[in-house]
């Protein structure tokens, strides 16, 4: 399987768990594609999906997973609605589907909204992780992409935002996801 692994705002490749699991993941044989987006500290929404597409143009999607970190998320999303075939899997951590009035990043979020039935078409299975506690994203905004995407999400006890401030350097959860994959 190929394996894409999206951070975050002001994030770079291999951030909180993201190293782990690329390290995890290629061990096991896996093909993991890890790029650093652009301009992270104030991304644009165009750029970083060209990046995507950019770094996918030769691989098979049906046998592509995503993991995507807070706003990596929407990018994930964006690929996910535009590509062709089924996407394997989507993972989000900490994703969230809508501009929820960050200041941080809500002119990325209002640039364009979510076609959640062409997502739909376009993805075999989706996973939504987040914290009951995260201090950056709403839980209502947090829940929602489970809602839009049709799962029961994975909410996990004081996880915060799923990243290195909140413990996160390793998650064997995101192996096992890959491994129990249908």
């Amino acid at each position: 399987m190929t394996i894409l692994i999206l951070h975050g705002i002001g994030g770079k490749a291999g951030d909180h768990w993201e190293q782990w699991l690329h390290d995890k993941l290629t061990e096991k044989g896996h093909t993991v594609i890890m790029p650093n987006l652009p301009q992270s500290a104030h991304p644009d929404r165009g750029l970083w999906l060209q990046t995507v597409k950019k770094n996918l143009k030769d691989v098979n999607v049906n046998r592509l997973v995503i993991f995507g970190h807070s706003l990596g998320v929407a990018t994930a999303l964006d690929f996910t609605e535009q590509t062709t075939g089924k996407i394997r899997a989507l993972v989000s951590l900490a994703g969230f589907p809508y501009d929820y009035g960050s200041d941080l990043n809500n002119y990325f979020m209002k640039q364009k909204q979510i076609d959640f039935i062409k997502v739909k078409e376009h993805l075999s299975q989706s996973f939504i992780i987040y914290g009951d506690n995260d201090p950056y994203v709403p839980q209502k905004a947090l829940h929602d992409l489970a809602v839009e995407l049709g799962v029961s999400p994975i909410v996990i006890p004081n996880g915060g935002h799923i990243n290195t401030e909140a413990g996160y350097t390793s998650f064997p959860l995101l192996i096992e996801i890959v491994e129990n994959l249908k």
